[in-house]
């Protein structure tokens, strides 16, 4: 049992956010805040939820408020080639979006030695999702995105992990 693993897996999500976000999508995020939370739920326009498990069990939630995902959308589209025109399309591109980002970090907790498999992203928008405290830790971290190519202040994207408590 390794007693900072939740440190290293909250710095492990940080890190590997800011690098996909920046290789990616060209956007640069600036972690505010991070940070035990004893938050019993949340709530946003634009949210998925990713379980993972193995050596360590747990969610990550990636969430954006409804301004965030209208500056985001139309970047987020032009990675993926996706036509902008399309109806419908937003909620499965987020989707994706979010399970590249889990993936990408993920696969740095696998090469650092932890076995842990993905589950499927779940659509959580506009629902409020419970987080039982009394079974999980949670961690949240909020990034401040910014295009500084177009010197554009693009939001604010939160990231919610739950790990099991032992």
């Amino acid at each position: 049992m390794d007693p900072l693993l939740d440190e290293k897996i909250v710095i492990t999500l940080a890190r590997g956010f800011t690098e996909y976000i920046q290789q990616n999508l060209q956007i640069h995020a600036v972690r505010e805040a991070y940070g035990p939370s004893r938050n019993e739920g949340l709530c946003y326009e634009a949210a998925s939820g990713i379980g993972f498990g193995g050596d360590v069990e747990g969610k990550l939630y990636f969430c954006m408020d409804g301004y965030t995902k209208l500056k985001m959308l139309p970047v987020i589209f032009e990675k993926y080639g996706v036509n902008l025109g399309e109806k419908g399309m937003a909620d499965s591109v987020l989707l994706e979006f979010s399970n590249q980002i889990a993936s990408a970090i993920i696969q740095e907790l696998r090469d650092a030695g932890y076995n842990i498999t993905l589950e499927p992203p779940e659509n959580l928008n506009h629902k409020l999702v419970p987080i039982d405290l009394s079974t999980n830790r949670q961690y949240i971290l909020i990034f401040f995105l910014q295009d500084r190519r177009g010197r554009k202040y693009m939001g604010r994207c939160y990231l919610v992990l739950t790990l099991k408590k032992f």
